[in-house]
């Protein structure tokens, strides 16, 4: 099962995972892991999923918002593929999640040998650096693990903490990016200072570990970006185009707001 699994996310562009049992989980959302998996699910294989792509020239979003939101790839993923698994194994069950999940998914993939734990809470990864998105399916087979003895980390050169515009460890320019209402001048100046409309990389940027990151293969990520908003771009954006991006969770009126800071420079 455990190859069936991987070879099933590997026709999907994924080539980095890892299966971690159910006791090795750091659980962060009880109540969801109770409503969800935690009846049934013995371990999980945890995936990773590499989004940059890059080629752009200007950029105000931050790269994973720069295609269409992940999540739509994840849920045509789980669809296929633990469709496939209980076509495969009808007496097993299997259950894919992503970003809204009940456990520590940075912890899941680094104990899982999937790469390191950054100072600044980020997995990197070998090959595809902090570039990606983490998945899990679980499921109630027992299959073998790959749980490493000791979680790896990064370097420590402390760049990622030089670098950051905001309060390293305590807020972040991204989170900013995100909140609603009004924002104060300092975060609306830190906003125009790096040029962004949403999100923040400068992190990963400065990242010595990130340095000669592959791009992403996966379709899904090299189609349909838009890499730079304005305000025109944002009025003329349909309702249907809109919801396909990752900021969309937030409204119009918030990436509307960032869009107006940085126009007002």
């Amino acid at each position: 099962m455990k190859n069936t699994v991987k070879r099933l996310l590997a026709e999907n562009g994924i080539e980095y995972c890892g299966v971690l049992g159910a006791g090795s989980f750091r659980v962060i959302n009880p109540g969801l892991y109770r409503r969800s998996v935690a009846d049934f699910a013995k371990c999980a294989a945890v995936f990773l999923v590499p989004y940059a792509a890059g080629g752009e020239s200007e950029r105000n979003v931050s790269l994973y918002a720069v295609p269409r939101d992940y999540h739509l790839f994840m849920k045509g993923l789980f669809d296929r593929v633990c469709a496939e698994l209980g076509k495969a194994f009808p007496a097993n069950r299997f259950y894919g999640m992503a970003d809204h999940s009940p456990i520590d998914e940075t912890l899941a993939a680094a104990r899982a040998g999937l790469g390191a734990i950054g100072d600044n809470g980020r997995l990197i990864n070998e090959k595809y650096g902090s570039y990606v998105f983490i998945g899990e399916i679980y499921t109630d087979a027992a299959l073998e693990t790959d749980e490493v003895e000791a979680v790896a980390e990064c370097i420590h050169c402390g760049a990622c903490r030089a670098a950051c515009p905001a309060e390293f460890g305590v807020t972040c320019l991204s989170d900013i990016t995100q909140r609603k209402g009004d924002l104060t001048p300092d975060e609306q100046a830190m906003m125009r200072a790096h040029g962004t409309a949403w999100g923040c990389d400068i992190c990963q940027e400065v990242c010595p570990m990130n340095a000669g990151a592959s791009p992403c293969g996966i379709a899904f990520f090299n189609e349909d970006r838009i890499a730079a908003l304005s305000s025109g771009s944002l009025e003329n954006m349909s309702e249907d185009d809109f919801r396909a991006r990752a900021y969309s969770w937030r409204g119009r009126k918030v990436i509307e707001r960032n869009i107006k800071i940085l126009e007002a420079k």
